[in-house]
């Protein structure tokens, strides 16, 4: 309790909980963020939508596709609102990369390519290198370029995503039994081929680059765009600025940058999608059927 206070206090936030219990039990509460450890998602997801709280859950939603099922399911039967929480999907950028993909600025989508990872170190007990704790690169930041391509082959398509027709992986484990570092090639319907890659064992200049017939386009900062600070401990002063996304787009050997405003920080989006969709019970930024 006391860390909850001192986190409150400076965002003038008026309660405190002893308990996740506690904090779902409150008629106060219309809409809960789970964020613990990844293998606790599918417990808390289930009993805040037993208890009428609409969610937004961290990425992965779950280890597996039963247990997103069986969270999907649970918002259904309390007809709560669910997202899984892709902060990258709610920028502007998004929107306009889209935009550019289905007007065909390069053509026809041959090939696409997205990675993700970090160095997790040599720390087997913490939460990136646990098995127990949902640990990996493609639980933790894996699925950052594998959504990332599912997209960006449904927008070729004029869908919101594409699932693959294949999916082949080459991967090497961490001494705790965790995919330490993983490439992989997914095909998708309209002969488009994605190449992801993801790590908790080494770093991976996070990268969406999209190769068409006619042209390349890139995206300079595809995880983390508009966000100067991720974890604030009092709120940002009002002259904070949030900087704007940029997209490279080649064409016929000419360079050109495109920029995406941005008047507040990501995950600001993130929170703003959530609200806007509520009434729906989804946000096109993450569909359940995406997830």
């Amino acid at each position: 309790r006391a860390r909850a206070e001192a986190l409150a206090g400076p965002f003038g936030i008026p309660k405190v909980y002893d308990s996740y219990d506690a904090l779902l039990a409150d008629p106060d509460v219309d809409a809960v963020y789970v964020a613990n450890i990844h293998p606790a998602h599918l417990e808390w997801v289930v009993k805040a939508a037993e208890a009428g709280k609409h969610i937004l859950v961290e990425k992965p939603i779950g280890l597996n596709r039963p247990e997103a099922a069986q969270m999907i399911a649970a918002a259904e039967q309390h007809d709560v609102f669910l997202m899984e929480a892709f902060m990258y999907r709610c920028h502007p950028q998004i929107a306009r990369t889209t935009e550019l993909i289905a007007s065909g600025a390069i053509g026809q989508v041959r090939l696409i390519r997205s990675a993700f990872g970090y160095n997790a170190g040599s720390n087997y007990d913490g939460r990136a290198l646990n098995q127990s704790l949902g640990g990996g690169g493609i639980l933790d930041v894996g699925c950052y370029p594998i959504s990332a391509a599912r997209w960006l082959a449904g927008a070729a398509q004029g869908q919101p995503f594409a699932d693959p027709t294949s999916f082949k992986a080459h991967g090497v484990l961490a001494p705790t039994g965790v995919d330490h570092y993983t490439a992989a090639t997914m095909a998708f319907p309209g002969d488009i081929i994605a190449e992801v890659s993801t790590a908790v064992g080494c770093n991976i200049p996070g990268e969406v680059t999209v190769f068409g017939s006619e042209g390349t386009l890139s995206i300079d900062n595809p995880w983390l765009p508009s966000s100067p600070c991720r974890s604030a401990r009092e709120p940002l002063p009002p002259e904070t600025t949030f900087p704007a996304a940029t997209i490279q787009l080649t064409r016929g050997g000419n360079r050109e940058t495109i920029t995406v405003p941005a008047d507040r920080d990501l995950f600001t989006y993130e929170a703003d999608m959530v609200a806007n969709h509520i009434a729906a019970r989804q946000a096109p930024a993450m569909s359940w059927a995406d997830t």
